[in-house]
C-alpha cells in the first residue's frame, strides 16, 4: 500500500479546504482517496440513534457503509458500527478483519462460531460533533492481510486524510449550524409577531419568541419536559398527526368575490383552533410546515392574542364579506376585547347600536354568535 506523499496530501488538503463547499462534493474527494490507498475510501454522518443523516455523501452510500460494519462484530453481539457509534473513541484507530472490529493497539478478540465473516478489511476512525453527530471514515481493503492494513505506513498516512476530513466536517458542520440559525430566525421574522415556539418533528424544542412555551403553558396546550414540548391538547395534537411532511407553498390570495365563510368549518380550521385563556379572551393557535433541515422539518407554533389581530383583517371584512366600515372594526375590536361591555366602552357606542351592528354582521357573514363571530376574525387573521 502506496505512502501518501507530500504533494498529494497537499492536494486532498486544498480539495477539503477549497473544494468541499456543499454536501454533494464528497463524493469526488472520497474517490481520490480511493485512488491513492488503492481501497474504497468511506464516510457517512449518522444520528445517535443509528439514522443515517445522507447529508454528505448521500443516503444510498450510508446505508452501504453501514451494512458493512454491521456484518463484523465486537464482543457480547455488539456490531462494529454500534460500538463506532456509542463507544469508540475520537483520533483512535479501529481495524476490521475477518468479521472483527478492535481498536489499532488492544489485543485481537476471537470470532464465536456462525458469526458471518466479511472478506473485506478496513481501518477506521470517528468525529463527533456538539450536536450528537458522528462521521464514521473508513478504508475498505479486498483481500488484503492484516500486515498491509495496519502497516505503519498506511496507518499513518490514514491518519492524516482522517484529520483532513475532520477539519473540513467540523468546518461544514459549524456552517450548517450558522445556517440553521439563520433559518430560525428567518422563520421567525417572516411569520412571527406574536408568541410563538419552533419544534422539530421528535418535538424537541428549537427555539421560542415572545416567550412563546409560557404562552402555551397557560393555555394548557403543552409543557417542556426534557427539551421536548408534551403535548396537552387533543385538537393540537390532531393537527401535529396529519401536518405534511414537507413545508408547503404559502397561500394564494383570495380573489375578488370569494367568500371565506363559505368553505366548511374543517377547511378553515386545518391549521388552527382556538382557545380562551383564564381571562376569557380568546386566542387562536396555529401550526405551520417550515422550511428547517432536510432530514428534519420543523413545525412552527403561533398564539394569535387578543391585541395581536392585524388591521388588514378589517380590510377583508370589507372587501370579502360587505360589511362596512364601521362593522369590519366593531367584529375586529370584539374579537381583541373579548366582550360587549369592554367592545362598547372603547368605540364609545350604546349596547342598542352594537346589537343592531351585530344583527347587520350576522346577516353578511352567516354567523349566527358572538363567539362565532370572534371565531371568524381569528380564522381570517391567519390570512394576513
Amino acid at each position: 500500500m502506496p505512502n501518501l506523499r507530500k504533494d498529494a496530501e497537499l492536494d486532498l488538503l486544498e480539495d477539503a479546504l477549497g473544494k468541499i463547499t456543499t454536501h454533494t462534493d464528497w463524493l469526488p474527494f472520497l474517490d481520490k482517496v480511493s485512488g491513492l490507498f488503492d481501497c474504497y475510501a468511506c464516510a457517512a454522518e449518522y444520528l445517535d440513534d443509528g439514522f443515517a443523516t445522507g447529508r454528505f455523501t448521500g443516503p444510498a452510500h450510508a446505508e452501504a457503509f453501514r451494512d458493512f460494519l454491521s456484518s463484523a462484530s465486537y464482543h457480547a453481539g455488539v456490531t462494529a458500527f454500534k460500538y463506532l457509534l456509542e463507544l469508540a473513541e475520537p483520533d483512535a484507530v479501529y481495524v476490521v478483519h475477518q468479521g472483527h472490529i478492535s481498536k489499532l493497539d488492544a489485543p485481537g478478540i476471537s470470532l464465536t462460531s456462525g458469526n458471518e465473516v466479511s472478506s473485506q478489511s478496513a481501518i477506521i476512525s470517528i468525529t463527533r460533533n456538539s450536536s450528537g453527530l458522528t462521521m464514521i471514515f473508513g478504508l475498505l481493503f479486498d483481500d488484503a492481510s492484516p500486515v498491509e492494513t495496519t502497516s505503519a505506513e498506511t496507518v499513518l498516512a490514514f491518519s492524516k486524510v482522517a484529520k483532513i476530513l475532520e477539519t473540513c466536517f467540523g468546518a461544514i458542520t459549524n456552517i450548517d449550524m450558522l445556517k440553521r440559525q439563520s433559518r430560525i430566525q428567518r422563520a421567525f421574522a417572516n411569520h412571527c409577531a406574536v408568541p410563538s415556539v419552533l419544534i422539530n418533528r421528535q418535538r424537541r424544542v428549537m427555539a421560542e419568541h415572545e416567550n412563546g412555551l409560557s404562552v402555551l403553558a397557560d393555555l394548557d396546550v403543552g409543557l417542556v419536559a426534557g427539551g421536548k414540548l408534551q403535548i396537552r391538547n387533543r385538537e393540537l395534537e390532531m393537527l401535529l398527526a396529519d401536518l405534511p411532511s414537507a413545508p408547503t407553498s404559502a397561500k394564494a390570495p383570495h380573489k375578488t368575490g370569494q367568500n371565506p365563510a363559505a368553505k366548511s368549518d374543517s377547511s378553515l380550521s386545518r391549521s388552527g383552533f382556538c382557545l380562551r385563556d383564564r381571562s376569557g379572551n380568546l386566542n387562536r393557535v396555529t401550526i405551520e410546515a417550515v422550511s428547517g433541515d432536510t432530514h428534519d422539518p420543523w413545525v412552527l407554533l403561533r398564539v394569535c392574542q387578543p391585541a395581536n389581530i392585524p388591521e388588514a383583517v378589517e380590510t377583508i371584512l370589507q372587501e370579502e364579506l360587505g360589511l362596512s366600515l364601521s362593522e369590519a372594526h366593531l367584529a375586529r375590536s370584539l374579537a381583541e376585547t373579548g366582550s360587549v361591555s369592554a367592545t362598547t366602552a372603547l368605540l364609545n357606542i350604546t349596547r342598542n347600536t352594537m346589537k343592531t351592528h351585530l344583527r347587520r354582521i350576522f346577516d353578511k357573514t352567516a354567523v349566527r354568535t358572538q363567539l362565532e363571530l370572534v371565531q371568524l376574525v381569528y380564522r381570517l387573521s391567519g390570512l394576513v
